[in-house]
């Protein structure tokens, strides 16, 4: 990484999105991080810039909000920040009986781990292609692979997110950007993470990661330009044991499962 461009990181207060700031600063690679107000995040841009020597700025916006990813960009503009990283991270996740949950719930969802992502990307894909080598690196997760109860709408707009990811990283494979997509499975960021990890037991022991671990793995694969990157050897296990399973009998297994999530919430 170069000390010239910046990496742009959305939300990036904590868990998952300031491990990844974090890691690309400890590369050597000045940030940018967004993410909501009132989350300290002046704070996490100024530790990060004086403990790794590096250049940072913040913006606090919320993305769900139908103009935040032209003032994402327009900002970046004005100061004349480059890119040649951008890590979509922020989104939302959670455990809910859906005919319970109110609109917004599933409103909020789609609008931040669909729409904000697609137009963030698409706003900065010309700016990426200025440089030599740059990098889109979009957060999935495991669920992506499955059509899972009481998560029907985070998994769906995960798999969205793979989808979009793997087919745009073949749009731009003549170009100097490589795109990337980690899918990993439970991660542990917060106290909603930990209790939904927690309720599933031993194998929600063996197949969780830290922020710090999934970070320091995601950026390396994604370096070294690999568009699919699933942390955790357990976690590639079970998508192949997956193909093996019925469909219907997988379905069931993946109901009585996180049933577990709902009890525990």
């Amino acid at each position: 990484m170069t000390n010239e461009n910046y990496a742009l990181i959305t939300g990036a207060s904590k868990g998952i999105g300031k491990a990844m700031a974090e890691e690309c600063a400890n590369r050597g690679s000045n940030v940018l991080l967004v993410s909501l107000p009132n989350e300290n995040l002046s704070n996490v841009a100024y530790e990060i810039s004086n403990k790794y020597a590096v250049k940072s700025d913040f913006l606090e916006i919320n993305l769900t909000n139908l103009n935040a990813p032209h003032r994402v960009y327009n900002w970046c503009k004005k100061n004349n920040y480059n890119l040649n990283i951008l890590i979509n991270n922020a989104g939302m996740a959670g455990t809910t009986v859906f005919e319970k949950s109110s609109l917004e719930y599933s409103d909020s969802r789609i609008q931040l781990n669909i729409r904000a992502l697609v137009l963030i990307t698409r706003l900065f894909i010309p700016d990426l292609k200025k440089s030599t080598k740059s990098y889109i690196l979009n957060i999935g997760s495991l669920s992506a692979y499955y059509a899972i109860p009481f998560k029907c709408v985070y998994a769906a707009s995960k798999a969205f997110v793979v989808s979009f990811s793997k087919a745009l990283h073949d749009e731009l494979q003549e170009s100097s950007i490589s795109v990337s997509v980690v899918c990993p499975n439970g991660v542990e960021t917060n106290k909603g993470t930990f209790s939904r990890i927690k309720s599933h037991g031993k194998m929600g022991d063996l197949t969780k990661i830290s922020p710090q671990e999934l970070a320091k793995y995601t950026i390396s694969k994604m370096l070294q330009n690999k568009t699919i990157i699933i942390p955790k050897r357990i976690n590639r296990l079970l998508l192949f044991i997956e193909k093996l399973i019925p469909e219907d009998l997988l379905q069931k297994i993946l109901l009585n499962e996180f049933k577990k999530e709902i009890k525990k919430a």
